[in-house]
């Protein structure tokens, strides 16, 4: 990779989109991948053979010849080339990675490409993004802000992370390559308009003044899951690598619960020397992972193993393609499937108090506009590690997206409970929340049973509900409680932030009270009802 060098952009900017914007994620459904063909590929033939068996290779070559060349080298190479497509068009790298477009769906259906300046002086690579959006069919947005794609990863529930390297190249510096340099306000502004992105991590890049991207180190690879490098001690660096982990290892994911890290072992060689272990692509049920004949490979692969349980795990070697910190992610960018269907969950965790079941909720959205199979969407569980999943169909209301529930019926204290969802289209598209489905299921323990643990010192409640849930920020609190009392109501955003507080005076008996909270975002809420001697919670959906 060049040499950072300050140049001016031939870019077009263009509104953000209008709508719900979600980034989505290296792990949701591909249709395929983009490589390049610049003097070679920058991966193994073995690999691109293994991606082509179910999913589409699209290579960008220069024209008809290098098609027909790239095709004579695939057929030799058992490339499946029934499941390969082409666009011409020339370009000055195979960092795919890097300058290929942030793909976004607005409002859960229209699937759309955000284009950005690429921080490298190499125009036909910084057009990639518009040849993308041609060769799809899908609309391009225009955020003006200096990015690379190697430096960007999202969990597609509105987290990212970067370096302070987006920093760097937009603010007012030496190293800032806008010529109108921006505010770090703007950066997050345009991040959060453009990407859907309202909880943005930009971190110190460990590996010190390299080029400074995030996947040199460490990747997301679940919504509450990310790899990162670790170092011996005896590198001048180990500090700034453990600080990373810890920075995730303390911070809580989308899901309201701290990342759990897996760490992958870099060499003890020379300054920023690294195996590339976390420079893996994820493609769909299949993960790859460079290896380079080191005695760490091994260890590598048991990591993802175990990180990733349901996955296929290939190990890809090569003695003279892969790069210190440079392999499968930089040379490679999925395309996501634009007929997917989209689960959006918040997963009960930790321990869980029964209220009649643990009730859980989740939005369904068909990306290619199909109906939902009337069997589905299904919560599968199962308690205390058994093999048997019992299935409850989820019920909801809207065919084609909505919102759906389940109960899980009450257990002992103490029961681990394991599930997963599933949704089934009406052209048979099936998806999973988690995205891998039972291998690497939800999991929670069952807590005390709410209505049999009221002491004599708690107020008794006969009766705790919401209507209507889902709402639209207006709605009812039915409380049927034997005791006069005045209450905190308190309305908790998934990430734990308080968005609404108000007191209450509930009477002895049925208690119907009108809350209106008119700025909620579509989402899921919990309601907490909390006075000196008692304390309720329900979850709270608004639409």
């Amino acid at each position: 990779m060049s040499d950072k060098i300050r140049v001016t952009k031939n870019f077009t900017e263009t509104p953000p989109p209008t709508g719900e914007v979600r980034n989505i994620a290296e792990w949701e459904p591909a249709e395929g991948v983009l490589i390049t063909y610049k003097n070679g590929f920058g991966i193994p033939y073995e690999a691109i053979a293994e991606m082509s068996q179910n999913c589409i290779i699209t290579t960008i070559v220069s024209g008809l010849s290098q098609e027909n060349t790239v095709q004579t080298l695939f057929i030799n190479n058992e490339v499946n080339i029934a499941n390969c497509n082409f666009i011409y068009t020339p370009v000055d790298s195979w960092w795919a990675r890097d300058y290929s477009p942030w793909y976004i769906a607005v409002d859960n259906s229209e699937l759309a490409i955000v284009d950005f300046p690429y921080n490298r002086d190499r125009p036909n690579d910084d057009e990639i993004p518009n040849k993308m959006a041609t060769f799809l069919g899908e609309t391009r947005y225009g955020m003006d802000v200096v990015q690379t794609g190697g430096n960007y990863m999202c969990d597609g529930y509105g987290v990212a992370a970067q370096t302070d390297l987006v920093l760097d190249e937009n603010l007012a510096g030496l190293d800032c390559f806008q010529d109108i340099p921006i505010t770090a306000e703007e950066v997050n502004q345009r991040t959060h308009d453009y990407l859907g992105i309202s909880n943005y991590f930009i971190r110190p890049d460990p590996l010190g003044d390299y080029i400074k991207h995030i996947d040199c180190w460490g990747k997301f690879i679940a919504v509450d899951k990310v790899v990162v490098t670790q170092v011996p001690v005896s590198d001048i660096r180990y500090d700034a690598y453990e600080a990373a982990a810890a920075f995730f290892s303390e911070t809580n994911c989308s899901y309201g619960y701290p990342y759990h890290v897996f760490r992958v072992q870099a060499a003890d060689q020379d300054e920023y020397q690294e195996n590339p272990y976390s420079n893996s692509l994820i493609l769909n049920n299949k993960v790859f992972v460079p290896q380079t004949g080191s005695a760490f490979d091994n260890e590598a692969i048991a990591v993802y193993q175990q990180a990733m349980p349901g996955y296929e795990i290939i190990g890809s070697y090569s003695s003279d393609l892969w790069m210190n910190t440079d392999a499968f992610h930089c040379r490679t960018y999925g395309i996501p499937d634009r007929e997917m269907l989209f689960i959006k969950h918040y997963p009960l965790f930790g321990t869980v108090n029964s209220d009649n079941g643990y009730s859980l909720s989740t939005e369904i959205y068909s990306y290619a506009e199909n109906e939902i199979d009337g069997n589905y969407p299904k919560l599968f569980y199962c308690i205390n590690g058994g093999s048997l999943y019992e299935d409850i169909v989820m019920t909801g209301s809207i065919t084609k997206s909505g919102i759906y529930s389940a109960t899980i019926p009450e257990q002992t204290e103490g029961t681990e409970i394991k599930y997963y969802i599933q949704a089934l289209d009406s052209e048979g598209k099936s998806a999973f929340h988690p995205f891998i489905g039972q291998a690497d299921a939800h999991i929670f323990t069952a807590g005390s049973n709410s209505s049999s643990s009221v002491s004599e010192e708690k107020i008794k409640v006969d009766y705790f509900n919401i209507y209507p849930n889902p709402c639209e920020g207006k709605f009812f609190v039915w409380v049927d409680i034997e005791k006069e009392t005045t209450s905190k109501l308190d309305i908790y955003a998934i990430n734990g932030t308080c968005v609404h507080s108000e007191n209450i005076h509930l009477n002895n008996g049925d208690n119907l009270k009108k809350i209106e909270v008119g700025n909620l975002k579509p989402g899921i809420y919990s309601i907490k009802i909390q006075s000196d001697k008692s304390t309720l919670i329900k979850k709270l959906i608004v639409k």
